[in-house]
């Protein structure tokens, strides 16, 4: 039964706050919009230990709504605890610097997201760690690199942005713990419905939720996977940064997660015949795609993702023109939603030329997030784009 305050005045009736007491449980995830929580004897217990989580006391901290999600992403991942973030940036800027310290080294992926690499240059290095690059695809490179440079870390992408390579991270892993060294990955091109690398040897798993597992193109959001331990230090960095996620965010993630493993699928599939398209197109010069190129499932069920990039004849300017000739698929920069989406790495993700260089990336290379439309709409409309993009 709610408060009785009848005999307050309406200045206060408009601005008191309310206890919602119900034995029911509502069907959806429910949204607590709000910054700060009622003190009670169990806070008052857990902030005696120490413990800001389990009972909420403000929502940079923790959140019921951003907690469920949290708690649902360690359960996916097979991991023990999760940390939220507004973005799939926010997570990975606290996870590298929540676990390392000055004078760690980093050992990192070639091809990385540009952002991410532009991230470790302008700013954890800054911050006093050693960067060091690797082609993690070259066991042989990768060896040497572990044994020279004793990395704490490093950072992995399961399908490498933009150019979808898989990575063996089992055996990444594998070579990592060998020498003391633990494994962060970039699962936002797989998903946790095409891979979960802390299943295969990873400690940390990093999620953009922007993506594919929100998966509507209408909210940001990011997430940190792995054991409690490592988790603990992520959330910390998370808690000074400020990066916490909205628990109206959090709710849209949630949503859109309920449907991820029927639109992965789906957009899985039509991958595979736009692929099998853009291999006999002449004015196509290569087709990077997962099954393809490393002949390694995600999955046993998904042989590929939706994800997928081609260079097109004539360099970026011909590329440029392709993308405005398009009529269905829509030129945006973002992946992982419903709708098919395009984009040029040059002049987006990898706008670095050394970032590039660093992961061969072709003029004229376009990468197309496939979504969920009919498979023939889109090959005709790729079709259509390609022919007059040819004539301008």
């Amino acid at each position: 039964m709610s408060e009785d305050k009848t005999d307050l005045s309406t200045s206060t009736l408009l601005t008191a706050g309310h206890r919602v007491e119900s034995t029911q449980h509502p069907v959806g995830l429910p949204v607590h919009q709000t910054t700060t929580f009622r003190i009670n004897e169990a806070l008052n217990a857990a902030m005696a230990r120490g413990d800001y989580r389990s009972q909420h006391l403000y929502t940079r901290m923790s959140n019921p709504t951003t907690r469920a999600l949290e708690e649902r992403l360690a359960q996916l991942h097979a991991g023990e605890d999760a940390v939220v973030f507004a973005s799939g940036m926010g997570a990975i800027s606290a996870a590298l610097v929540g676990v390392t310290a000055p004078g760690d080294t980093v050992l990192a992926s070639t091809e990385l997201y540009g952002v991410t690499d532009g991230f470790l240059d302008a700013y954890l290095a800054q911050m006093g760690r050693r960067i060091v690059r690797c082609d993690m695809s070259d066991s042989r490179a990768l060896a040497d690199a572990l044994v020279d440079f004793s990395p704490t870390w490093l950072l992995a992408e399961t399908v490498s942005n933009p150019l979808v390579r898989v990575l063996d991270i089992e055996g990444i892993a594998a070579a990592a713990h060998a020498t003391g060294s633990r494994l962060a990955v970039d699962n936002t091109f797989a998903n946790p419905v095409a891979c979960r690398p802390l299943t295969l040897g990873a400690d940390l798993v990093i999620e953009s939720l922007s993506k594919s597992i929100a998966g509507h193109s209408a909210v940001h959001g990011g997430a940190v996977i792995g054991d409690a331990s490592l988790t603990a230090e992520v959330w910390k960095a998370m808690i000074h940064f400020g990066s916490c996620l909205d628990p109206g965010a959090a709710a849209l993630i949630w949503r859109g997660m309920q449907t991820l493993a029927l639109r992965t699928r789906a957009m899985s599939d039509n991958a595979a015949a736009i692929a099998d398209f853009l291999y006999t197109h002449n004015e196509v010069q290569k087709v990077y795609f997962t099954a393809a190129e490393s002949g390694r499932p995600l999955a046993p069920l998904l042989a590929c993702g939706g994800m997928l990039s081609f260079v097109v004849a004539g360099g970026d300017e011909r590329a440029l023109r392709l993308l405005d000739s398009l009529s269905l698929i829509v030129p945006a920069s973002s992946l992982g939603g419903v709708e098919s989406l395009a984009s040029l790495p040059f002049n987006t993700s990898h706008r670095n030329p050394e970032a590039r260089e660093r992961c061969g990336l072709l003029p004229g290379t376009v990468r197309l997030s496939v979504g969920c439309e009919d498979v023939g709409d889109l090959c005709r409309d790729l079709a259509q784009a390609l022919k007059l993009s040819a004539e301008l």
